[in-house]
């Protein structure tokens, strides 16, 4: 247990509140003069302090130090002093500006076209407490510059339980995003590492979890992978979902799926995504499979809609046209063991 009230850190909490109150800053200066209050600080940051020495430290950063404790800085700094944090000046609305434009800038954001309008977004309706926008604006920052959409995380690998609904980081995250015109998914993050698991032949993976093989086939039919079609293999009942994406990125991708409209259509997104090729898929392999099932008495569905054109081969979609039949993974697949 952190002792916050140990009279080493008297300085450091009179600085980390003046800092706060202040507002437009989000760092302050404290000089660590002796072993005793190194040894205090270096408890509190978890980390080695020299002495002496001039120490920068960032309200962020400290107040995750002290999340890390179960605390939060304007918890402690309300029981060190026995009062809540506060605003020593009524210009609360050109401090916050100054606050959120620090953050952007800290993060190389300030430019970004959606920037003035988010600022003027959250000063206004935010309902972030003055004392708590620096380090809230400084983590919102730093989330908002990690995201690349494609590459996928979650929230609380962002930022723990801080980006759950209705908390205020989570609030102007996503208005954020809303002003670039996208949304959490859209963006790269999901709600969790575990929705929406992948079915392959290493069994059901997460977000969390490694894809081994270094090659993969894709099909649309848990069937195949029940009866032993030759692996490794990834099951993608409704397609190339977010978590799918995560594991082929940087695999060489076969695809096989369904001769019908939603079957090319899903190819093409799974090969477009993977720069994949597709397996069994071709014009030849369905006018031989149509034949195959014909003769052995297999009723066929109807095809009532023209598929899209396959990009892996140009007569594909007007071969299924003309034959105007579907074929799906479980009727090939004596052909494909």
């Amino acid at each position: 247990m952190i002792e916050h009230d140990r009279p080493e850190l008297a300085e450091f909490w009179r600085l980390a509140r003046e800092t706060m109150e202040g507002g437009g800053r989000s760092a302050f200066s404290f000089r660590v003069e002796d072993e005793n209050t190194a040894t205090a600080l270096g408890e509190l940051l978890r980390k080695p302090i020299a002495h002496p020495a001039r120490r920068q430290i960032s309200l962020a950063r400290l107040d995750e130090h002290l999340r890390a404790h179960g605390s939060t800085l304007p918890e402690v700094l309300e029981s060190v002093h026995g009062r809540p944090v506060g605003m020593s000046t009524n210009e609360e609305a050109s401090t916050a500006d100054a606050v959120l434009k620090f953050a952007l800038r800290e993060h190389g954001l300030l430019q970004a076209p959606w920037a003035a309008e988010w600022i003027e977004h959250v000063r206004r309706y935010g309902k972030i407490p003055q004392p708590a926008l620096p380090m809230i604006a400084n983590q919102a920052a730093a989330i908002l510059a990690r995201l690349q959409p494609g590459r996928w995380t979650t929230r609380f690998a962002l930022a723990g339980n801080d980006l759950d609904d209705g908390r205020p980081l989570t609030r102007i995250v996503h208005k954020a995003l809303q002003l670039m015109g996208t949304d959490w998914e859209g963006a790269g993050v999901l709600p969790d590492a575990y929705r929406n698991p992948v079915l392959t032949s290493q069994g059901y993976l997460t977000l969390n979890d490694t894809l081994e093989a270094r090659e993969i086939t894709v099909v649309r039919s848990p069937r195949l992978l029940e009866s032993g079609v030759p692996g490794p293999l990834m099951v993608l009942p409704n397609g190339l979902t977010p978590q799918a994406e995560h594991h082929l990125d940087g695999k060489i991708v076969h695809c096989h799926n369904d001769f019908t409209p939603e079957g090319i259509r899903t190819t093409n997104e799974i090969l477009a995504h993977t720069g994949g090729s597709a397996w069994r898929m071709s014009a030849a392999d369905y006018r031989e499979a149509v034949a195959t099932l014909i003769a052995r008495g297999v009723e066929l569905p109807t095809l009532n809609t023209r598929p899209e054109a396959a990009s892996w081969d140009p007569h594909l979609a007007e071969t299924m046209a003309t034959t105007g039949l579907m074929v799906t993974e479980e009727h090939v697949l004596p052909s494909l063991l």
